[in-house]
């Protein structure tokens, strides 16, 4: 009787050495931005997910989000504000879910998004 109650604390004990909880520290809002590239990091972002046919691709919804001429037509529309990051229709579209129409993009696309526009939205 007693090895019975010795193997089942042992095995609970074992059970519950294995538990744990992921802590996951936010990031911090102060932190300088990551280096982002329209043409590396955002543009195949914007040709798989916005630039398709029906949405933002040549002749659709503005913007145009098409290779060639995504950087004009999201600066020049007025999409990004360079002073107010967070208030970028671009980015709050993207960060609310509201784009793409095929659900939202991954927090670190969201992420790239904001923080080019926070490095002044180069066209680099």
């Amino acid at each position: 009787m007693k090895l019975k109650i010795f193997l089942a604390i042992v095995l609970l004990g074992s059970i519950m050495a294995g538990c744990y909880y992921d802590i996951v520290t936010p990031q911090d809002p102060n932190k300088p931005p990551q280096s982002v590239s329209l043409q590396y990091d955002l543009q195949p972002i914007f040709t798989s997910e916005c630039a398709t046919s029906g949405c933002h691709a040549a002749g659709d919804h503005k913007p145009y989000l098409v290779a060639d001429s995504a950087y004009s037509n999201i600066v020049s529309g007025g999409f990004v504000n360079t002073t107010l990051p967070s208030s970028s229709i671009l980015y709050q579209e993207i960060a609310s879910g509201g784009m793409p129409p095929t659900g939202k993009l991954p927090d670190t696309d969201i992420k790239l998004v904001l923080d080019w526009i926070k490095n002044g939205a180069q066209n680099n």
